[in-house]
């Protein structure tokens, strides 16, 4: 992931420039008025999954199998005609 460390110093340029656009902010008080301050841990959304029981697992392994299947077969024939269709310009020239 290249540049993100140049993100980083834009990103936090950009939030001290709008900090200091504000009407009553003076350039001591940067932090203080700063409208991208960082949320506490406890306003993030808690997430729970249910567990997966063995017969979804069961079925989603089957269908991951059939996927897998179908795009080898589609893989196999568009390799065969870019293949046929190679061999047939080179014989047409």
């Amino acid at each position: 992931m290249n540049g993100a460390g140049f993100m980083l110093a834009a990103i936090k340029s950009l939030r001290s420039n709008r900090a200091l656009l504000r009407k009553s902010t003076g350039a001591f008080n940067i932090k203080e008025h700063n409208a991208f301050k960082g949320k506490p841990i406890s306003a993030y959304r808690k997430y729970s999954f249910k567990k997966a029981t063995p017969a979804y697992m069961r079925k989603l392994r089957a269908k991951l199998r059939a996927e897998r299947k179908a795009r080898k077969i589609k893989m196999t024939v568009a390799f065969m005609f870019s293949i046929t269709l190679v061999i047939s310009l080179l014989f047409l020239l």
